[in-house]
Parts: structure tokens; C-alpha cells; sequence
């Protein structure tokens, strides 16, 4: 009747790890959706930005090209 008491002990020990762990797990997997949503918004920001800088970036060459080929011509 021993063993099968310190059986029932080390089983209920290890559920009782097994449950404080997954606890652990399920925090760990809702902190990490959080921080990916926020990374997914903070890209999607970044990429908007990155589309203004070239577009100005074409701005700025175009003009400088017409300002250069205009000396060529003086």
C-alpha cells in the first residue's frame, strides 16, 4: 500500500508541475500575440513611412537631375 501511495504522490506532484507549467505556457503565448500585433502595426507604420521617403527620394533626384543637365547646357 506504500508504493502505491508514493505512486499516487509522485503522479499528483507532477500534474500539479505539469498545470503550473502550462499556466506559464498559455501567459507566455498571450504576451507573445500581444507583442507580435504590435510589431505587425509598428511594420505596417513603417512601411507607410518608408513609401513617403521614396517618393519624396524621387522627388529629390528628379529635380536634381534637371538641375544638372540644365548647367550641362549653360
Amino acid at each position: 500500500m506504500d508504493r502505491v501511495e508514493r505512486m499516487m504522490e509522485l503522479l499528483i506532484t507532477d500534474h500539479v508541475k505539469f498545470s503550473d507549467e502550462h499556466k506559464q505556457l498559455l501567459t507566455a503565448q498571450v504576451v507573445l500575440t500581444d507583442r507580435m500585433d504590435r510589431l505587425t502595426i509598428t511594420m505596417q507604420e513603417l512601411a507607410e513611412a518608408q513609401k513617403h521617403t521614396d517618393e519624396r527620394m524621387g522627388v529629390l533626384v528628379h529635380t536634381m537631375d534637371g538641375f544638372i543637365r540644365g548647367r550641362d547646357k549653360a
